[in-house]
């Protein structure tokens, strides 16, 4: 025992590798996609969604003859690998693109490129974000092969442990010849697969074929220079040790259990390069469902075939072997329905993770190879419940019909775990269900700049608003209020005529009419070409004079639109929710396993049971600790007050104004908002010029570290774009704030007139 315990320390100390992460996609830039720059920036920086390997992600500049401009080489930020920039020195007007190719740490490319211009217009074009969801023959096959050899060697292995062994103690050397076959077959293949996904990793990062990756230069750069490497050269090590063990065993029958932690160790260098350890919240929990789920499904499948080459063997070797397979089937059924229900549990949380929804599950390619999964284990169950119930009786009651029927029903078994491989397989070759929802809801975004102008006359005050403020269509909604400051809804008639004051293209009006909040409101393309536009409005009343005034508005062509942020986050009460159940479901159904079995820690069901029980902890304490860190730094953290929006009509622009603490030690940027009112939100500022209000657009804010910032009217705000339902005193909107941090606030928002009044 003690030779067990040093063996396993020292081989754990050899896999000690950081967590890794998953496909990387653009989240946002500066400058930022399409912009128009009057001064060549300092510095280019890009962020992506998920941590980069620094060797081989880069981007480079481009001009507009399609040149390659010499300038530094882009570098990974030494305290956030999400970010790369580039300090490109002097750059004359034109216009540049910025092409990028990127490397997340799990194995996996992404590509793409953005313009910008410096004292030149940019072209308005569309930014939305892509990701392919083409699944790579060559990588699916080698991942599916990568799987099968550890199932095959782990699971045959297992097999011999937990099923044979009980069932046959006295040994049966010419059936055990056939079994250590198996096994080395699976050691060989584990070998080869380890070899292939190396040279997938290399081809990938290089973007070149797996046969060039042979000779590539990238080889070396792959193996010493990035985490995959790392995690490569562990499970190099283990499977070096696992092959020595496996042959001194043959003499020291005790190894087999050394071969097999060491195997099982091995499927954890698996789940280090996994989807599993892309998630930026609860990568370990990620990782250990991930471990627990390859874990079952190798002990299963490889039994499964271990189990085919017995029933074949036996009968050639031993003849009657009714009462053997009964045997062999109670020891492997109990086995199996531990490692079933790890199973069950496991995927239902990793579905949770990359999945996330039902329409994930049915619209994206890796939600559909999810669905075929679920569809081929169906069948699965099914006969393992015939064997369980049936099979196992009419064996142990000498029924000799059933040891052929038996052969027949694990073979059917293996061939549908083998088609659940080649889904997983095709699962792991592209970017998760999640991530490619995320891209897609993020879609493009119009960018918005409403004019508001306001005229005070000896009787009326009216306030003037065009949205979104560029030329073509436009909403324009006039708020007329008397000398006491109460709404004036009794106009008669209200007249805007448009003349644009440095072209002669002739005079336009619209009428606007009465909404129900009280302002006057219509929509037209009056704003027809770019420049200045003389606006007079007549407003009359019943038993008044007619009033006039005048406004002038200057309109460009609209911009191209922004580019999103890509957020994969989940919520955080979401992560805690799901971790619970998980936790609780693995710990009541491991203990209920451990209870029924007892504790003979060298059985199976009893050791898989122990091993589902201590996961179900593992989960219980992380969400506990989660919790009571979250709660005892609440003074730390990022916090919101003093919040609250104006009442808005439906289908126009509010504002959303609060104060944002940073109690942290560290610098926070606020990059995006959302909210449940809105079609979008977008960060403005105002600035007054000429009597004239104009917004300009941010991309983000900072916050410093132990400051504040405040958005207030006529300084910042959060303009609601587009509102989905009338807001009216009293009600309540819910906003999410994200962080460049990772941070989300969820702020609930008072709709009232002004700071000061009450929600």
């Amino acid at each position: 025992m003690k030779k067990l315990v040093f063996s396993v320390g020292l081989l754990l100390l050899a896999i000690q590798v950081p967590f890794v992460s998953a496909h990387a996609n653009l989240s946002r830039s500066d400058p930022a996609a399409n912009a128009s720059l009057d001064t060549a920036p300092v510095e280019i920086r890009l962020w992506f969604t998920e941590p980069l390997e620094a060797e081989f992600s880069r981007f480079m500049l481009i001009d507009s003859s399609g040149a390659v401009i010499e300038t530094p080489e882009s570098q990974l930020d030494p305290t956030d690998p999400t970010q790369l920039f580039m300090r490109p020195g002097e750059l004359a007007q034109g216009l540049y693109t910025v092409s990028w190719r990127v490397l997340s740490t799990d194995g996996h490319t992404t590509e793409g490129s953005f313009a910008f211009g410096i004292g030149v217009a940019v072209t308005p074009t569309a930014t939305a974000p892509t990701i392919s969801e083409a699944i790579p023959a060559d990588s699916m096959l080698i991942r599916w092969i990568n799987l099968l050899s550890l199932s095959l060697g782990i699971g045959s292995l297992a097999f011999w442990i937990f099923v044979w062994k009980p069932a046959v103690p006295q040994g049966q050397p010419d059936v055990e010849r056939w079994m250590r076959r198996i096994i080395w077959s699976g050691w060989v293949l584990m070998g080869l697969a380890g070899i292939f996904m190396l040279l997938l990793q290399v081809a990938v990062a290089a973007g070149i074929s797996v046969l060039d990756a042979v000779t590539n230069p990238a080889l070396s750069a792959v193996l010493s220079g990035s985490r995959y490497g790392q995690v490569w050269l562990a499970r190099l090590v283990l499977w070096l040790g696992l092959g020595g063990v496996l042959w001194l065993a043959r003499r020291e029958p005790w190894l087999y259990w050394v071969a097999l932690i060491l195997g099982c160790l091995m499927l954890l260098t698996n789940s280090l390069y996994s989807h599993a350890s892309a998630m930026q919240q609860d990568t370990f929990l990620a990782i250990v469902s991930d471990w627990l789920h390859l874990t079952a499904t190798a002990l299963w499948m490889g039994g499964l075939i271990q189990f085919f080459v017995v029933i074949g063997t036996a009968k050639r070797q031993l003849g009657s072997i009714t009462a053997l397979l009964g045997d062999l089937v109670g020891h492997f059924s109990n086995f199996a329905r531990v490692t079933v229900a790890a199973l069950m549990i496991s995927g239902m949380y990793a579905a949770w993770l990359q999945v996330g929804s039902v329409e994930a599950l049915v619209t994206t390619v890796y939600g559909q190879a999810l669905f075929i999964k679920l569809v081929l284990v169906a069948p699965l169950l099914a006969i393992s419940a015939v064997n369980l119930v049936f099979t196992q009786r009419g064996l142990r009651n000498g029924e000799s019909v059933w040891a052929g029927r038996l052969r027949g029903l694990v073979g059917a078994e293996i061939t549908l775990t083998i088609a659940v491989l080649a889904a997983v397989g095709a699962m792991t070759a592209i970017a998760p269900a999640r991530t490619v929802m995320a891209v897609r809801n993020a879609g493009t975004v119009e960018t918005v700049q409403p004019y508001f102008q306001m005229q005070i006359t000896s009787t009326l005050m009216a306030h003037l608003e065009i949205m979104p403020g560029y030329v073509g269509e436009n909403t324009f909604r006039i708020t007329l209020y008397d000398t006491e400051g109460n709404p004036v809804i009794d106009a008669s008639r209200i007249r805007l005529r448009f003349d644009h004051a440095e072209q002669a293209i002739g005079q336009s009006e619209l009428r606007p009419e009465l909404q129900a909040d009280g302002s006057y409101a219509i929509t037209g393309a009056n704003l027809s070409i770019p420049g200045t536009w003389e606006i007079r409005m007549t407003v009359q009343r019943p038993g008044a004079f007619d009033t006039l005034m005048d406004f002038e508005a200057t309109v460009d062509s609209a911009p191209p639109p922004i580019t999103p942020v890509i957020d994969t986050s989940i919520p955080l009460t979401s992560q805690w929710t799901a971790s619970l159940v998980t936790g609780l479901a693995l710990l009541g159904v491991g203990g209920f396993f451990v209870g029924q079995y007892g504790l003979r820690p060298l059985t199976a069901p009893t050791l898989a049971a122990l091993v589902m029980t201590a996961a179900g902890l593992v989960f219980l304490i992380s969400v506990v600790s989660t919790m009571n860190a979250v709660a005892a730094s609440r003074s730390g953290q990022l916090a919101v007050r003093d919040a609250w929006t104006r009442p808005v009509a439906q289908g126009m622009t509010g504002g959303v104004y609060l104060t944002i603490e940073n109690g942290t030690h560290r610098d926070d940027r606020l990059i995006a908002v959302t909210s449940d009112v809105a079609e979008t939100v977008e960060i403005h500022q105002t600035q007054i010029d000429n009597n004239i209000a104009r917004m300009q657009f941010f991309t983000g804010l900072d916050i410093p570290a132990g400051g504040s910032l405040t958005i207030a009217p006529g300084h910042y705000h959060l303009m609601l774009v587009n509102v989905q339902r009338e807001l009216s005193v009293g009600d309540r909107i819910t906003t999410v704030l994200h962080f460049a941090s990772g941070t989300q606030l969820l702020v609930q928002v008072p709709v009232q007139f002004d700071a000061e009044t009450p929600p």
